[in-house]
């Protein structure tokens, strides 16, 4: 019996680890490759053409490449992203900085605005003038009062709400020298998101993709209701840790089952489809905070949806493809059977037969941290890395920041660049089953960094507004295509068994640049360009590093010569059309 040390590891996979500059050498192999359908056909091998990049998978070849099954698992699962970016998108409202004042005596309470301000607060709404019991209203409303008076600290302020109402910065007054704590909310927010995508990543790929999603959007659910009973800052910045951790193990759970549901070109379409539910969270955020003002009310209408979730557990799959890489060849069977006879197709006689010849020889090994530091995948996983920091960096900046352009009414502005999204997502498809992944996402970074720099420039020469919201809404568009295309060429290039693994460990990177976005627009203190600036130079340094990786897709080549009576699932090519040489969805 063999141990565990002595169990060979999946060959794309090892051969991945073991040299840097596997793939051409693989490609270089499979030109001559033989496929031998079964131990007891041996003599009957043929040779097949493997230098061509799609050819079925078993799961493919048995369930079909998309179907009615994968189309409606692929929208349910997409369901998913709802909640979680309502939560991701909440502080817009919910910590909006809007204008505060110390408030008026019960005296001085019919004094006009404006009058008390001018003269109470000379030096900002953080101090205030010592009222003596000559100052009246009529001395202040004629000029005539003392302007000698000392200044105190001031305790209690009032907030304009004519934006939004009542948010976390006027309940627990998070301002002058609380003022850092609205950062320090939403930075502890990303910090779990960092430590979800990983630690949840890990858990996905050992315990499963449908385990850890149910199990997570439990745990969100409850933490929504639960920040509703939140009565004081540090118990609602707890609240925020959990559930950046859970909302990003949902978020690529469901996107890694989705894209392992389906196979070819319908890898890319599922995995865009997925995000296609992002700028209608978006859009609903914004339009509820218009009809609910206070973030208590916000926060209960947005955690209902994520309740309904949770009855989906009854009817999605756990991923065939990664059942069938941990050995467990019965229940992947079981699935297989339901989506044929959903998706009205015959099923293959040989069934068991083309199961056990994909089973995984390294069904015990668990996957590793260490192995996405290993041959080519570490070249790849730091290249990823510093993608993913680029690409969150200006995708989050000019998201989260809203606020900070002061283009006129928040919500309006927020609603204009969630619509902008929703072409910026469609397009993406034929773009990317067309033109490959590396010069797309190359392509909208630099398209993004360059409406960044256009926009300070025309902020300098002109002062009309819109002019500047049109060049947010081309640089919101190009970088909301590359946040669609980035995370599919971040799947295609790892293995199922480190998939969920890798795409957490480049949620680390991201969680890293979330931590930056609220403290961006600080270098206004230096430069009042600064931000945006950084935002264009990150985007296309970032979209520069992902020409270093290797193509995954190659569109422009036709479809392999296959003997039609055998699928061809010892397919070990470099790129399968949509997964390279790293994917084992099919030996």
């Amino acid at each position: 019996m063999k141990s565990k040390s002595d169990r060979p590891e999946a060959p794309e996979l090892q051969e991945l680890l073991q040299k840097p500059s596997s793939l051409p050498m693989i490609a270089e192999k499979n030109k001559h490759a033989t496929i031998i359908p079964s131990q007891t056909n041996k003599e009957k091998s043929r040779t097949v053409d493997l230098t061509e990049d799609e050819g079925p998978d078993v799961v493919s070849t048995i369930i079909g490449k998309y179907g009615r099954w994968q189309l409606l698992m692929t929208f349910l699962l997409s369901l998913f992203s709802l909640p979680c970016t309502f939560h991701i998108y909440l502080p817009t409202f919910t910590a909006k900085e809007t204008k505060f004042w110390c408030k008026r005596p019960e005296n001085f309470s019919s004094l006009p605005l404006p009058d008390w301000i001018n003269y109470s607060q000379p030096e900002g709404a953080c101090s205030v003038r010592t009222l003596s019991a000559a100052i009246t209203i009529e001395s202040i409303m004629n000029h005539t009062a003392s302007l000698v008076t000392p200044l105190q600290k001031c305790l209690e302020w009032e907030y304009d709400r004519s934006e939004v109402g009542n948010t976390i910065i006027s309940e627990w007054n998070l301002v002058c020298d609380k003022a850092g704590l609205t950062s320090l909310a939403e930075v502890v927010f990303l910090v779990g998101v960092g430590v979800g995508g990983v630690i949840g990543g890990w858990i996905s790929d050992r315990f499963g993709r449908k385990r850890i999603l149910m199990g997570m959007i439990v745990a969100q659910s409850a933490l929504a209701i639960l920040s509703l009973l939140v009565r004081s800052y540090v118990q609602y910045v707890v609240v925020r840790l959990i559930m950046g951790f859970v909302s990003v193990s949902v978020v690529y759970a469901a996107f890694v089952l989705s894209v392992e549901l389906v196979g070819g070109k319908w890898v890319t379409i599922a995995g865009v489809c997925n995000f296609f539910p992002l700028p209608l969270a978006y859009l609903i955020v914004s339009l509820l905070s218009l009809v609910m003002p206070n973030w208590r009310d916000l926060q209960l209408a947005l955690s209902v949806p994520g309740c309904f979730l949770l009855g989906l557990w009854f009817i999605l799959p756990e991923s065939p493809r990664w059942l069938l890489s941990m050995g467990k060849t019965q229940e992947a069977k079981i699935i297989l059977e339901k989506a044929v006879k959903f998706n009205k197709r015959d099923m293959p006689a040989d069934i068991d037969k083309l199961l056990m010849l994909h089973k995984s020889e390294n069904q015990d090994e668990g996957p590793s941290v260490a192995m996405l530091l290993k041959g080519a995948l570490r070249m790849r996983t730091i290249c990823l890395f510093l993608a993913w920091f680029s690409m969150t960096i200006a995708y989050y900046g000019l998201l989260l920041n809203i606020g900070n352009f002061n283009l006129g009414n928040l919500h309006v502005t927020s609603i204009i660049l969630a619509i902008v999204e929703i072409p910026a997502i469609a397009i993406s498809i034929p773009i990317l089953l067309k033109a490959g992944r590396r010069f797309p996402i190359f392509i909208s970074m630099l398209v993004c960094g360059l409406a960044c720099i256009a926009s300070e420039l025309f902020s300098i020469a002109f002062e009309d507004e819109w002019i500047m919201i049109a060049c947010l809404m081309v640089g919101k568009f190009a970088i909301g295509s590359t946040n669609m295309m980035l995370p599919i060429f971040t799947v295609e290039l790892y293995p199922t068994m480190v998939r969920n693994l890798g795409v957490g460990a480049s949620q680390i990177s991201a969680g890293l640049a979330l931590i930056c976005i609220p403290y961006l627009w600080r270098l206004t203190m230096f430069n009042e360009h600064l931000p945006m600036v950084t935002i264009a130079a990150l985007a296309a340094i970032g979209g520069g590093i992902v020409l270093i990786l290797p193509e995954t897709a190659r569109p422009d080549e036709p479809d392999p010569v296959v003997d039609s009576k055998l699928p061809s699932f010892e397919n070990n090519s470099p790129c399968n059309g949509t997964f390279t040489v790293t994917d084992d969805r099919g030996h």
